[in-house]
């Protein structure tokens, strides 16, 4: 019988200032949160940025030449001075802070019964249809993935990236990352731990550090990186509580690409949703309780797109172990297998497509339509397969 770990992991919650829409900085005081600064170019980032930058006593940590940014160290200078002598640079189109986002976990005591989630979603209905496809690719955009796990390695495609350490190999050092993928895309009829949702391949794109967290500059990184790789879903079990210029320009850009994007709603048990799952082009998802139940810690808003099973689920963990976890983390995958499921019935389906079928086919929970908690529903992986032409 395999060991059953539980893992308890508090996310770090946060408030910081909204960033506003103007050109060159945010509407409140530079944040405590935030080390370093972003600076957005309107064209391609100059060549003597590094130049430029040191002139003002600061240096380039590091850049992003698909979404044009740059990400500047203060060195020590006031950062709200730095930020309007930066936005006065030739082509600046914006200042900000780079925000910290943090995986999104809350803590879990009950060692809940493997694997409730599938049977609620009627995923081995769809199984029926389809198992899924290796040539669809979804990111998992995190701690990393433990792609040596028996449960995960068959699945699991080289090409992504750590933006934690700067080099090419993201493996997990939290355990955040392997649950969320596990659930999404575990390796089925193995003979051993659990099924994922759907049998498509799992690109890592580390951008949250070994205590979970990771700058906003990481994460949209992590979300190019992953669209310029081929990953037609992009899954975000992450994010903060304050918008960014940079976030939302990548993803745009993953979109225009041509991948869906799902991210979590966030677990602050409030009305506002964590960024990047606010973004129109994004799919936002908030958590259920094994009934169905909204979950306590899940956040609400208009902007719910879908619900998932978030408590008490069973996946991958660390060291080809397994844990039970919670959090509109653990939904958020769901949601990203169900979509790969339909893009491995048919390929040809633009991201708007799939992004429609899934909201159509939901089972509706809640008050009766769209509603703030729930959106169009739980996600249903195999009326969405009975949809999908």
């Amino acid at each position: 019988m395999k060991k059953i770990m539980v893992v308890s992991i508090l996310a770090l919650i946060f408030a910081l200032a909204v960033v506003g829409e103007a050109n060159n900085a945010n509407n409140g005081a530079p944040s405590e949160n935030a080390k370093n600064l972003i600076v957005g170019f309107s064209d391609k980032i100059p060549q003597d940025i590094h130049e430029k930058v040191k002139a003002h006593g600061a240096s380039v940590v590091s850049k992003n030449d698909e979404i044009n940014f740059v990400v500047v160290d203060p060195k020590g200078r006031n950062k709200a001075e730095l930020m309007s002598e930066l936005g006065r640079l030739p082509k600046a189109a914006y200042v900000e802070e780079d925000y910290i986002a943090t995986a999104f976990l809350d803590p879990n005591d009950t060692g809940y019964p493997n694997q409730w989630g599938p049977r609620d979603i009627n995923a081995p209905l769809a199984w029926d249809i389809t198992l899924g496809s290796p040539n669809v690719i979804i990111a998992i955009v995190d701690t990393g993935v433990d792609y040596n796990h028996p449960d995960i390695a068959a699945n699991y495609y080289i090409g992504g990236y750590d933006f934690i350490n700067n080099d090419a190999d993201p493996m997990d050092d939290n355990g955040h990352g392997t649950h969320v993928a596990g659930i999404a895309a575990a390796v089925t009829n193995n003979g051993i731990g659990v099924a994922g949702i759907s049998q498509s391949k799992i690109i890592a794109e580390k951008v949250l550090s070994a205590s979970g967290s990771g700058s906003y500059s990481s994460v949209a990184s992590g979300i190019t990186h992953a669209a310029n790789n081929g990953a037609k879903v992009i899954s975000m079990s992450l994010g903060g509580s304050s918008s960014s210029r940079t976030l939302q320009n990548a993803v745009n850009y993953a979109w225009n690409k041509g991948a869906l994007i799902v991210a979590a709603a966030g677990n602050d048990n409030s009305g506002k949703i964590s960024y990047p799952a606010a973004y129109s082009n994004v799919i936002a998802v908030s958590a259920l309780n094994p009934d169905d139940s909204f979950a306590y810690y899940s956040n609400h808003g208009k902007k719910i797109e879908l619900s998932a099973p978030g408590t008490s689920v069973y996946s991958t963990y660390l060291g080809g172990g397994y844990a039970t976890l919670s959090g509109t983390s653990m939904a958020t995958p769901f949601v990203s297998g169900s979509a790969a499921l339909v893009l491995s019935k048919n390929n040809t389906l633009t991201n708007k497509q799939v992004r429609t079928i899934l909201d159509n086919s939901a089972v509706d929970l809640g008050a009766i339509g769209r509603d703030n908690y729930f959106g169009y529903g739980k996600v249903n992986p195999y009326g969405a397969l009975l949809q999908t032409p």
